[in-house]
């Protein structure tokens, strides 16, 4: 492996531009009279100079985030060959999207292990899997019973951990060699991502110990993501949708590269990398490597910062996940992470002590921690000022009171920090998107992140109660059985799901048919859940040519196999498809998938089980 790793500063010049804030906010604030003479009244002036420095840092902060996201190193890929590669994914309840996940995973990346950890679930989760394990010998299934089960993320994680690190080398090399990660049970990985995980900026780099990938919000095109509901209201879903692809592609995959440059990169809960060396450094330093924190993902990554690790993150590769389209699902998300970041606050202690943070990285840590308490303090004092100077007529600028100097200044301080991240979404991550479209997302962006006003004050009032639980956010699929079904047509069901006979002689003309006919079984089983997840997300977004390429998917495969009748359905899809009926066609995705699950437990029925 490299120990060469490329040097990545904070560029001065950033400071020198970004100083400039500052002097314009202490203009606004404290010497354009606006809000009161200074120094007539010390209490106000307290409260001016409060204001003038929380927004100067604010300022400062996003301007070194927009320099850092324009101003960017790509990541060079390695060979994923070169380490052995596991992924966790715990699940409490989910039936609706695991099926998919591990058949992504696996169908993607033919070397990686798949982990499922089963915390005590109430629905099918768990027998799916054990479906899934019958095509494929990597897949593996981890049960967790209560008491023991339910009890945190965290702890699931580190049952998970101890299964692993049992059944892997024990040698040391070969275990800094292994890589564990983790994901959502939603999540899916770009195909690039191993490679670019095993790269010399990465693992390939013997001194880091962890890896952040960026997170992409798969049904961002989902033109119907409240099927249940009407137009309006699938707006507002598809529109908060965006707001959360645009959050984690650009500001948040914005901090995470500035924290390279710091030293300071965070774990998230969905596409983290740890090696399994560093797993038992923590586990033999805390007796476990995740903690109890609600945000246990960036408690580890503080730990492992703590431990004299790197950690680093690699915005060309993604893992992508499901956005909530529902205010308030997301609200109560984001009320956890909230809650779970404020409790990260009591390991800034001994990650100071531990001598491992360079003074950029404490500074931007520090800052982090810290924007909880700024926004409070903005948020009391912002309206108690401005009341304050609007009764006594204070809001003017020039004795004159020009108008244009308020919008102007109103602009720089309140929308033109986020109004950036719409555009640079559009260009930067090549959205495909209209100029106006991402003036637009741009605007209500700005209404978007306001929201942190919303949950901070709830995550405060929870941790002040001593309210710790897990809530788990339900998925976007779960809704989907009460959609009504359509039947088959009339004659699909007369066609055969299997003819077995099409196998064998398939694999005669080609010898060794034993062996050829398990592993096409094998290979249509483990994969027809990403197939039909390819589906289901391209008739969601309503784009013509993915349809078209998932439905051919589906036919091509089905005839090869012989299930006539699965490829007649994708054959009538394409009907649907052609006259550009997309009502049609998602109506009718349940028949395909019903369709498809037959197959499937017919193959199993044949050739496997018996």
């Amino acid at each position: 492996m490299s120990t060469r790793q490329r040097t990545l500063r904070v560029s001065p010049l950033v400071f020198l531009g970004c100083a400039l804030y500052g002097a314009l906010a202490a203009t606004v604030f404290c010497f354009s009279g606006a809000f009161g003479d200074f120094g007539a009244h010390p209490v106000r002036d307290a409260g001016l100079i409060t204001v003038t420095v929380i927004s100067s840092l604010a300022l400062t902060y996003i301007s070194l985030l927009v320099h850092t996201y324009v101003v960017r190193r790509a990541s060079r890929p390695g060979s994923a060959d070169a380490l052995t590669w596991h992924v966790m994914i715990p699940c409490r309840d989910e039936e609706s999207v695991i099926a998919e996940t591990v058949s992504a995973a696996r169908t993607t990346f033919p070397g990686l292990h798949v982990w499922v950890i089963d915390d005590a679930s109430e629905d099918a989760t768990a027998s799916i899997v054990r479906k899934l394990q019958d095509f494929d010998d990597k897949v593996h299934l981890i049960s967790r019973r209560r008491p023991e089960a339910r009890t945190g993320k965290g702890h699931a994680l580190n049952a998970a951990y101890r299964v692993i690190s049992a059944a892997a080398s024990q040698d040391r090399s070969q275990r800094r060699r292994t890589v564990i990660g983790v994901l959502d049970a939603d999540g899916f990985l770009s195909g690039n991502a191993l490679d670019l995980l095993a790269g010399p900026d990465a693992f390939g780099e013997d001194t880091v110990g962890a890896v952040q990938l960026e997170v992409w919000m798969k049904n961002r095109g989902d033109r119907r993501p409240r099927p249940l509901s009407g137009g309006l209201k699938n707006f507002l879903g598809r529109t908060l949708i965006r707001m959360q692809d645009i959050e984690f592609r650009t500001s948040n995959s914005a901090m995470q590269m500035l924290r390279v440059k710091t030293g300071t990169v965070g774990m998230g809960g969905n596409g983290q990398f740890t090696r399994l060396s560093v797993l038992d450094d923590l586990d033999a330093e805390y007796g476990q490597p995740w903690g109890r924190k609600l945000c246990e993902d960036y408690e580890l990554g503080l730990n492992i910062i703590a431990g004299g690790h790197r950690t680093h993150y690699v915005p060309e590769a993604h893992v992508s996940q499901e956005a909530l389209p529902y205010t308030r699902r997301l609200l109560t998300q984001r009320t956890r992470w909230a809650q779970g970041n404020m409790e990260c606050a009591e390991l800034l202690p001994p990650l100071r002590r531990s001598g491992n943070l360079r003074r950029s990285g404490w500074a931007e840590i520090h800052y982090f921690m810290s924007q909880p308490w700024l926004l409070m303090i903005n948020l009391l004092l912002g309206p108690l000022l401005l009341v304050l100077a609007v009764t006594e007529g204070r809001i003017q600028f020039t004795a004159g009171g020009s108008l244009e100097w308020i919008v102007l200044l109103a602009a720089v301080f309140l929308i033109l920090p986020y109004f950036l991240w719409g555009l640079l979404y559009k260009y930067t991550c090549r959205e495909d998107i209209s100029l106006a479209s991402g003036i637009f997302y741009g605007l209500v962006y700005l209404g978007y992140v306001y929201l942190t006003y919303l949950y901070y004050p709830r995550a405060m009032n929870r941790m002040a109660r001593g309210q710790t639980s897990w809530a788990k956010t339900a998925r976007n699929a779960d809704g989907m059985l009460l959609l009504p079904a359509a039947g088959p047509r009339a004659g699909l069901l007369e066609l055969p799901l299997l003819d077995a006979e099409i196998i064998t002689t398939l694999a005669e003309e080609l010898d060794g048919a034993e062996d050829f006919a398990r592993e096409l079984v094998n290979t249509f089983g483990i994969i027809w859940p990403r197939r039909w997840a390819n589906l289901r997300l391209a008739a969601a977004a309503e784009d013509h040519t993915a349809t078209a390429d998932a439905l051919a998917s589906i036919r091509v495969s089905s005839e090869m196999l012989g299930a006539e009748r699965l490829a007649q359905c994708a054959r009538d899809f394409s009907a649907h498809l052609d006259s550009e009926d997309y009502v049609a066609l998602r109506r009718e995705l349940a028949i395909i998938a019903t369709i498809g699950e037959q197959t499937v437990e017919e193959i199993r029925g044949r050739f496997i089980t018996a």
